[in-house]
């Protein structure tokens, strides 16, 4: 692993643990009598799949970086849609944290891009696992996406 693949899945782990902890936080009253508890948020569902799906992107881009380098030129396009699916699912992560009114929007967009980018990985999902991986994960997305 080269220190740029390293820095990159650090930071998609430190976003997630801390996307976690938001999704898993509580809050309650500090009345000994009454303690209550609320949902983590109705995007939640959506929020975890936008985050696993980043994760893997990165991953996928990472690999396809590695590969590219070694002069393996057809990764090109499935680069260029892992980076796309990022930049999306960071956008949905922001908006449906914020439970903004545009969530639903950018929900419906992140849909697109992530299915989009399936069907880019699916062209290497048979020779590279981090193409399935990938694949599999913005499939999972585009249908939380659908359910926003």
């Amino acid at each position: 692993m080269n220190r740029k693949s390293f820095i990159t899945n650090t930071a998609a782990g430190l976003a997630t643990i801390t996307a976690l902890g938001k999704l898993t936080a509580q809050e309650h009253v500090h009345d000994s009598k009454e303690m209550k508890s609320t949902n983590p948020g109705k995007y939640s569902k959506a929020l975890m799949s936008a985050l696993h799906c980043k994760l893997q992107a990165q991953i996928c881009l990472s690999h396809c970086i590695t590969e590219m380098g070694k002069g393996d030129k057809s990764l090109a396009a499935c680069a260029n849609s892992t980076r796309e699916v990022i930049a999306m699912c960071d956008s949905f992560i922001a908006m449906a944290s914020l439970e903004s009114g545009f969530t639903k929007k950018t929900a419906q967009l992140c849909e697109e891009v992530c299915k989009s980018c399936a069907s880019e990985c699916k062209k290497h999902s048979e020779h590279h696992k981090v193409c399935k991986d990938c694949m599999e994960s913005c499939n999972s997305c585009a249908k939380e996406m659908g359910k926003v």
